[in-house]
């Protein structure tokens, strides 16, 4: 589960809610002049746990949470570095981000507790946290996001060459099956042969009802047996080959708006309403442009930031205490 920076996830949020105090209990890494906590590993650690908990158990729970404490350690000496980076550079306005940290700082007191700042002083007080502490979060977050910014997010260009290129380099991945958006009637018939010929019955008539003009949705909502009877029988779209032979066969046979015979399918009658298809196929350039250039631009940020997490930690001291992991 080996991740790439976690900067976005953890340190960029836009909201900062005071949490759970967390006991310092040992250094988990020295970076430079300073030191990244096992208590701070564990903090950001928090929110992710419950649903590795109902991922995993014993041995697998354990070795997810060793590789979730190494990621978020990894991600938290990341942002030490862009911090020494940040008080570096001569280049920022650094008086005015100061000025947009102590903005940030009272618009979240004025959003998260209607400019009541006692009541956030007691929530502080309530984690064990002092306000210079909290203070130094929020800015270490704001500018550890500015500096991504700057140097990752400002850096990414996906060409529109490059977006066609892997499109059409990728034939078989932009092909899609043959697909069907159908409405079905489904009747139960599996409890004994009485059931079975009320069932077959009750789809007959249904069929000649909407052959004859009843709309199909309505009288799915009346009598379908299934989770969609409600929505008028609507099933979606689905891949043809993803259906079953049985319904799948007569189904290609329908022309849009045209509904089946009875079909009969592990004892159960079934009256299907092709509503739209689309035929196998390359899919349009045009309906999968975005997602590529999402992908492409994922991929880049991660070259982009790998390169500048390696030009920071070159010349600085790093080291990792092994015994401080869970």
């Amino acid at each position: 589960m080996r991740r790439m920076i976690l900067i976005g996830a953890m340190l960029l949020a836009a909201k900062w809610v005071v949490g759970e105090s967390i006991t310092i209990d040992g250094v988990a890494a020295f970076v430079n002049d300073g030191v990244v906590t096992v208590g701070e590993v564990k903090e950001a650690m928090g929110p992710m746990l419950p649903q590795l908990r109902q991922l995993y158990t014993g041995a697998d729970l354990e070795s997810q949470q060793q590789e979730l404490y190494a990621d978020i350690l990894d991600d938290l000496i990341n942002a030490k570095l862009i911090m020494k980076a940040y008080d570096a550079d001569t280049k920022l306005n650094k008086d005015g981000i100061e000025k947009y940290v102590e903005k940030r700082v009272s618009d979240f007191i004025q959003e998260r507790y209607a400019g009541d700042r006692q009541e956030f002083l007691k929530n502080l007080r309530g984690a064990h946290m002092s306000m210079e502490e909290w203070r130094r979060q929020m800015r270490e977050r704001i500018v550890v996001g500015m500096m991504k910014s700057r140097e990752v997010d400002a850096q990414v260009m996906i060409s529109p060459r490059d977006v066609r290129r892997i499109y059409e380099e990728n034939p078989k991945k932009y092909t899609r099956e043959a697909k069907v958006k159908i409405r079905v009637i489904l009747i139960q018939g599996l409890t004994n042969e009485a059931s079975r010929v009320t069932g077959g019955k009750a789809a007959a008539d249904a069929l000649l009802k909407i052959r004859t003009g009843a709309d199909f949705a309505t009288i799915a909502r009346e009598i379908s047996e299934d989770g969609k009877a409600k929505d008028g029988g609507d099933w979606g779209w689905y891949d043809i080959r993803d259906l079953r032979p049985e319904l799948a066969v007569p189904v290609k046979a329908l022309q849009k708006n045209m509904v089946s015979e009875v079909i009969r399918m592990d004892g159960n009658y079934y009256l299907v309403k092709l509503e739209d298809s689309l035929a196998a196929g390359p899919i349009p350039f045009e309906e999968v442009r975005g997602s590529i250039e999402k992908d492409l631009r994922k991929k880049e940020i991660r070259r982009v930031t790998e390169g500048w997490m390696t030009r920071l930690r070159k010349d600085a001291y790093i080291e990792i205490i092994k015994t401080s992991q869970p």
